[in-house]
């Protein structure tokens, strides 16, 4: 989750069921009270689809197993600049500032240009790569951050990104070209810097009592509960003291924790919570992200902070968003949350919910509320096609990533990756939902770059993208990483005027988020480091230097003939061509337990036996292979590498495969099949693909 820190554009003469249809803005609740907003809610909805249907382009259907997609999270300002006449839309006052001289004491932090235009150009890259699934961080008018997680309206694209109908076109050409597209929703809270507190609320009272009540089911409300003083500019909808807890600013702590705070309090100043158990608005704010179904024909949303959020708010939301996305033809909407957290808050907010689905009278440790609002639910969620849970589908399993993470960086021994599949942590996960939803990464917009350790070694991002491709569990490739994206700030490369050791300073540290967020594009303000020499030499940090003109096959930053991209594009064909890879589960085969590095081997299986063996060496020298089961008890029956069909094993008949003299060199990885599902030689891609 971020830190960071309104107004609507009226659809026109569209709404005429109330005096305030012919307004120049959406209905205010403070105003013309709360069913005036519900109604302008659902007219909203119904108005996304009669424009998607003039729009002329047609609805995408949903993938049968969202298991099977590998996702490419872009991080919208920083990955490409398509529309220069943009760049000084919704700019924070101290970029414009700044820009105005030539000390850039905040560069690393200011608005960098890329928008929905510059993904637009990059999509026949992207399918290149491999991956099926856009997920775009938010996209909706937000307070002037780079990183739009502070949003003040939800019915707008920010004019920094482009417009609405540029969003439902890019969804439109992504989809013709067989990608999927997530949105990246803020669920917990609302941004208005000019918004106050008229009176404080204290604090850790005010959580305690709405966490209470939460779990034993009576009506929220506190007399520690503060009252803001909206600005004339909030968003008018949810200018509402219904629709927030308002129990104040938390700190650090608070917002990191478990306690009551992390889901009541505010997660900073200026970030206002909404008050999730607030029914009239779940309906709302559940509408209201309906719209962009209806009107730009997205496939998923991630719900960011999915933490702090109250269970029976996850459940609405869920339960009637994908009852309606199924409505108008998406029968399998997804709907993947953040949930930072310990394994029993993910299990709360996922899948089953720690409940019986039929029967919600039937459940583990949750709160009253939830049980209450499941029985409203269970008739809505039963009917859906296949997701016949409350939940969410799938949820970040963070703690299998960084354990991964450590694992391939040598950090920790390969051991590490199968207790973590033993783990109380993971079963908690299992239990709710198909384990084989979850996203797993190596990187994210709130972590250090996987290379940063390792600045100058391919050969780690390339193991490090093995695995993303072989573990079971959805891959998330975040961008740039295939780029080699190390995040290394170039100290004789800052121009920023008085401002350079400040930068510099800044850099040190090294865990400023906006070193993990660098620039993609010639232009950009904060260009880092790479892996990838030619990438490594076009590091700049200061005032935008001209555009790339061309192409996206001549664009600098989209090299494709270095082995980090060949081999992420490669690995992640293997797996699409595999069904052991596509759809398996894990079964572990051999492990270093006592070094820090060494050999991973993990099986993937699928129902119908098919079988891949997966072997990864984590260290800096190659090793010989062990002999490792597998389900294969015949005797002298080969199996071949993928990568290197000339290198092969043989079943011994006790169920285990021999390798004879065969080595893995260091940081590489091995994909063997039996050799009868060794498909042909793709020379585009340099490998072997299953056959099935």
């Amino acid at each position: 989750m971020l830190k960071g820190f309104l107004t609507f554009v009226c659809l026109g003469l569209c709404f005429g069921f109330s005096s305030w249809a012919e307004a120049a803005s959406p209905p205010d609740a403070e105003k013309e009270g709360i069913q005036a907003v519900k109604s302008w809610a659902k007219n909203l909805v119904r108005e996304g689809e009669k424009k998607f249907k003039s729009s002329g382009f047609k609805r995408q259907g949903s993938p049968d197993f969202w298991g099977q997609q590998i996702i490419y999270q872009i991080q919208v300002d920083r990955f490409n600049n398509g529309d220069l006449t943009n760049d000084d839309q919704n700019l924070e006052d101290h970029q414009k500032r700044e820009l105005g001289g030539t000390d850039l004491w905040n560069v690393l932090s200011y608005r960098h240009g890329g928008d929905l235009k510059g993904i637009l150009q990059r999509l026949d890259y992207i399918v290149d790569l491999g991956v099926t699934t856009l997920w775009l961080t938010p996209v909706f008018k937000h307070n002037g951050s780079y990183h739009g997680y502070c949003t003040t309206d939800f019915t707008q694209v920010d004019p920094g990104f482009g417009t609405n109908e540029e969003l439902r076109h890019l969804v439109a050409e992504a989809h013709k070209r067989g990608l999927k597209v997530v949105l990246d929703v803020v669920v917990n809270h609302m941004c208005d810097p000019k918004t106050t507190y008229r009176r404080p609320a204290r604090h850790h009272q005010c959580a305690q009592d709405l966490a209470g009540k939460n779990w034993s089911g009576a009506a929220g409300g506190s007399s520690n509960q503060g009252e803001l003083a909206f600005s004339q500019g909030y968003f008018g909808p949810l200018k509402s003291q219904h629709f927030f807890n308002r129990c104040g600013a938390n700190s650090t702590e608070d917002m990191q924790g478990t306690g009551p705070a992390a889901v009541y309090g505010d997660f900073v100043a200026t970030m206002f919570d909404f008050d999730t158990r607030n029914h009239d608005f779940q309906e709302i704010f559940t509408d209201l992200h309906k719209y962009w179904i209806a009107y730009a024909d997205v496939d998923g949303f991630r719900m960011d902070a999915a933490k702090h959020i109250t269970e029976d708010f996850v459940a609405y939301f869920n339960t009637h968003i994908r009852a309606y996305a199924n409505s108008i033809g998406k029968h399998n909407f997804f709907i993947i949350g953040e949930v930072a957290g310990p394994s029993d808050w993910i299990g709360r907010r996922l899948g089953k919910m720690f409940s019986n689905p039929q029967n919600p009278n039937d459940h583990g440790n949750v709160p009253a509320t939830l049980t209450q609002r499941l029985w409203d639910l269970k008739d809505v969620y039963l009917k859906t096609p296949v997701n016949k849970y409350p939940g969410l589908n799938a949820a970040y399993d963070f703690a299998h990533s960084g354990t991964a993470r450590a694992v391939l960086a040598g950090e920790r021994p390969p051991s590490a990756v199968e207790d973590y599949f033993g783990s109380q942590y993971f079963n908690d996960i299992a239990a709710q939902n198909d384990y084989r939803l979850s996203w797993i990464l190596l990187e994210i917009h709130d972590w250090p770059r996987f290379a940063a350790k390792h600045k100058t070694s391919m050969a780690k991002s390339i193991v490090g993208m093995s695995y993303l491709a072989f573990a079971q569990g959805s891959p998330v490739v975040y961008y740039g990483q295939e780029q080699g994206f190390n995040g290394d700030c170039h100290f004789d490369k800052i121009h920023a005027g008085k401002a350079e050791h400040h930068i510099q300073d800044e850099c040190k540290g090294g865990y400023s988020h906006e070193l993990f967020r660098q620039d993609m594009f010639m232009g950009g303000m904060t260009r880092l480091g790479s892996t990838v020499k030619e990438i490594n030499d076009l590091a700049y940090i200061g005032k935008s230097q001209g555009q790339h003109q061309g192409d996206w096959k001549s664009d600098p930053f989209l090299g494709r003939g270095h082995d980090l991209y060949r081999s992420a594009r490669k690995f992640f064909r293997i797996r699409k061509s595999c069904a052991a890879l596509s759809y398996g589960r894990t079964q572990f085969r051999w492990l270093e337990a006592n070094k820090q590095d060494g050999i991973l081997a993990f099986s993937r299986i699928d129902e119908f036996g098919n079988e891949a063996l997966v072997v990864l060496n984590t260290s800096w020298h190659s090793q010989g292979l062990p002999e490792m089961n597998v389900g294969d008890s015949s005797d002298a029956h080969k199996w071949v590498n993928l990568l290197n069909s000339a290198e092969g094993a043989w079943t011994t008949g006790r169920g285990s495969l021999h390798f004879g003299p065969l080595q893995i060199p260091a940081n590489s990885a091995m994909v063997f099949v039996p050799e009868e599902n060794v498909g042909s030689y793709n020379s585009y891609l340099g490998t072997h693909l299953c056959s099935h």
